[in-house]
Protein backbone atom coordinates (compact mmCIF):
# COMPACT_ATOMS: atom_id res chain seq x y z
CA UNK A 1 0.00 0.00 0.00
CA UNK A 2 1.43 3.40 -0.46
CA UNK A 3 1.91 5.72 1.58
CA UNK A 4 -0.31 8.67 2.55
CA UNK A 5 2.25 11.39 1.08
CA UNK A 6 2.53 9.28 -2.17
CA UNK A 7 -1.51 9.20 -2.27
CA UNK A 8 -1.33 13.21 -1.84
CA UNK A 9 0.96 13.52 -4.51
CA UNK A 10 -0.75 11.19 -7.12
CA UNK A 11 -3.94 12.89 -6.44
CA UNK A 12 -2.42 16.24 -7.00
CA UNK A 13 -1.18 15.25 -9.88
CA UNK A 14 -4.25 14.28 -11.58
CA UNK A 15 -5.89 17.25 -10.60
CA UNK A 16 -5.13 19.74 -13.18
CA UNK A 17 -5.58 17.20 -16.45
CA UNK A 18 -8.83 16.24 -14.97
CA UNK A 19 -10.18 20.47 -14.32
CA UNK A 20 -8.78 21.12 -18.17
CA UNK A 21 -12.23 18.69 -19.84
CA UNK A 22 -14.77 21.04 -17.12
CA UNK A 23 -17.27 23.66 -18.04
CA UNK A 24 -16.62 27.11 -15.96
CA UNK A 25 -19.33 27.06 -14.00
CA UNK A 26 -18.09 23.43 -12.91
CA UNK A 27 -14.62 24.23 -11.85
CA UNK A 28 -14.56 25.21 -8.00
CA UNK A 29 -17.09 22.83 -6.99
CA UNK A 30 -15.34 19.84 -8.76
CA UNK A 31 -12.28 21.46 -7.11
CA UNK A 32 -12.95 21.81 -3.78
CA UNK A 33 -14.39 18.19 -4.21
CA UNK A 34 -11.43 16.89 -5.14
CA UNK A 35 -9.04 18.18 -2.59
CA UNK A 36 -11.30 17.11 0.63
CA UNK A 37 -11.65 13.90 -1.18
CA UNK A 38 -7.79 14.09 -1.38
CA UNK A 39 -7.29 15.67 2.24
CA UNK A 40 -9.92 14.40 4.02
CA UNK A 41 -12.72 12.01 2.77
CA UNK A 42 -10.11 9.00 1.80
CA UNK A 43 -10.89 5.57 1.57
CA UNK A 44 -8.20 5.23 4.38
CA UNK A 45 -10.63 6.55 6.98
CA UNK A 46 -11.00 3.27 7.80
CA UNK A 47 -7.98 3.39 9.89
CA UNK A 48 -8.32 5.43 12.79
CA UNK A 49 -4.90 6.86 13.18
CA UNK A 50 -4.41 7.62 9.22
CA UNK A 51 -3.12 10.42 7.49
CA UNK A 52 -6.41 11.64 6.57
CA UNK A 53 -8.58 11.30 9.70
CA UNK A 54 -5.52 12.80 11.65
CA UNK A 55 -5.92 15.93 9.81
CA UNK A 56 -9.44 15.90 11.21
CA UNK A 57 -7.76 17.27 14.30
CA UNK A 58 -9.95 17.38 17.30
CA UNK A 59 -12.77 16.30 14.89
CA UNK A 60 -11.17 12.92 13.76
CA UNK A 61 -13.25 11.33 16.81
CA UNK A 62 -15.81 11.26 14.65
CA UNK A 63 -14.24 8.58 12.69
CA UNK A 64 -13.71 6.09 15.21
CA UNK A 65 -16.76 4.49 14.85
CA UNK A 66 -16.87 4.29 11.10
CA UNK A 67 -13.54 2.49 11.59
CA UNK A 68 -15.03 0.01 13.83
CA UNK A 69 -17.83 -0.18 11.25
CA UNK A 70 -15.70 -0.79 8.32
CA UNK A 71 -12.64 -2.93 7.89
CA UNK A 72 -9.84 -1.53 5.87
CA UNK A 73 -10.09 -2.26 2.35
CA UNK A 74 -13.56 -3.15 2.80
CA UNK A 75 -16.60 -0.62 1.67
CA UNK A 76 -14.08 2.34 1.58
CA UNK A 77 -11.97 0.82 -1.01
CA UNK A 78 -14.91 0.09 -3.54
CA UNK A 79 -15.54 3.22 -6.05
CA UNK A 80 -18.65 5.42 -5.18
CA UNK A 81 -19.81 3.01 -2.67
CA UNK A 82 -17.43 4.42 -0.29
CA UNK A 83 -17.90 8.28 -0.77
CA UNK A 84 -21.69 7.46 -0.47
CA UNK A 85 -20.87 6.13 2.78
CA UNK A 86 -18.50 8.39 4.31
CA UNK A 87 -21.21 10.97 3.31
CA UNK A 88 -24.15 9.25 4.58
CA UNK A 89 -21.91 8.35 7.57
CA UNK A 90 -20.82 12.14 7.96
CA UNK A 91 -24.69 13.15 7.44
CA UNK A 92 -26.08 10.75 10.10
CA UNK A 93 -23.60 12.17 12.36
CA UNK A 94 -24.36 15.83 11.40
CA UNK A 95 -28.18 14.87 11.70
CA UNK A 96 -27.66 13.99 15.05
CA UNK A 97 -25.79 17.09 16.38
CA UNK A 98 -28.99 19.47 14.38
CA UNK A 99 -31.38 17.40 16.76
CA UNK A 100 -29.26 18.32 19.67
CA UNK A 101 -29.18 21.35 18.90
CA UNK A 102 -32.96 21.75 17.96
CA UNK A 103 -33.27 20.21 21.58
CA UNK A 104 -31.45 22.02 23.26
CA UNK A 105 -32.83 25.66 21.24
CA UNK A 106 -36.53 24.83 21.98
CA UNK A 107 -35.29 23.72 26.11
CA UNK A 108 -33.84 27.33 26.03
CA UNK A 109 -36.74 29.70 24.25
CA UNK A 110 -39.43 27.50 24.35
CA UNK A 111 -41.43 29.90 22.85
CA UNK A 112 -39.23 30.30 19.46
CA UNK A 113 -39.79 27.17 17.03
CA UNK A 114 -36.12 25.94 15.58
CA UNK A 115 -37.14 24.56 12.49
CA UNK A 116 -35.33 24.10 9.21
CA UNK A 117 -37.05 24.50 5.52
CA UNK A 118 -37.31 21.76 3.43
CA UNK A 119 -36.51 23.91 0.39
CA UNK A 120 -33.13 24.90 1.48
CA UNK A 121 -32.18 21.87 1.72
CA UNK A 122 -33.20 21.08 -1.35
CA UNK A 123 -31.22 23.83 -3.23
CA UNK A 124 -28.33 23.29 -0.88
CA UNK A 125 -28.27 19.63 -2.63
CA UNK A 126 -29.27 20.28 -6.09
CA UNK A 127 -27.04 23.67 -6.47
CA UNK A 128 -24.25 24.09 -9.18
CA UNK A 129 -21.32 24.00 -6.52
CA UNK A 130 -22.83 20.44 -4.79
CA UNK A 131 -23.60 18.36 -8.04
CA UNK A 132 -19.48 19.54 -8.60
CA UNK A 133 -18.33 18.97 -5.34
CA UNK A 134 -19.33 15.14 -5.73
CA UNK A 135 -17.89 13.80 -8.38
CA UNK A 136 -14.53 15.81 -7.64
CA UNK A 137 -14.52 13.38 -4.01
CA UNK A 138 -15.77 10.37 -6.13
CA UNK A 139 -12.71 10.69 -8.88
CA UNK A 140 -9.91 11.46 -6.07
CA UNK A 141 -11.23 8.28 -4.25
CA UNK A 142 -10.49 6.15 -7.59
CA UNK A 143 -7.42 7.76 -7.86
CA UNK A 144 -6.39 6.74 -4.33
CA UNK A 145 -7.62 3.21 -5.04
CA UNK A 146 -5.84 2.97 -8.58
CA UNK A 147 -2.46 4.15 -6.84
CA UNK A 148 -2.75 1.59 -4.27
CA UNK A 149 -3.33 -1.12 -6.80
CA UNK A 150 -0.53 -0.22 -9.07
CA UNK A 151 1.58 0.35 -6.10
CA UNK A 152 0.84 -3.13 -4.87
CA UNK A 153 1.26 -4.88 -8.20
CA UNK A 154 4.24 -3.36 -8.46
CA UNK A 155 5.35 -4.19 -4.85
CA UNK A 156 5.06 -7.93 -5.60
CA UNK A 157 7.14 -7.77 -8.64
CA UNK A 158 10.25 -5.95 -6.78
CA UNK A 159 13.04 -8.08 -4.89
CA UNK A 160 12.27 -8.70 -1.08
CA UNK A 161 14.89 -7.11 0.70
CA UNK A 162 17.32 -9.28 2.74
CA UNK A 163 16.91 -8.75 6.74
CA UNK A 164 20.28 -8.86 8.32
Amino acid sequence: MASGKTHDIVNLLVLPPAVYFLQPNDFFGFTAGYLVGTFFLTPDNDIYLSKPNKRWNILKIVWYPYTKIFKHRGVSHIPIYGTVFKILYLSAIFLLILIGFKYLFEQIYPEKRFFFNLNDFKSLLLNQFTLSFFPGIVLAEIVHIFTDIIYSTFKKFLPKRRKR
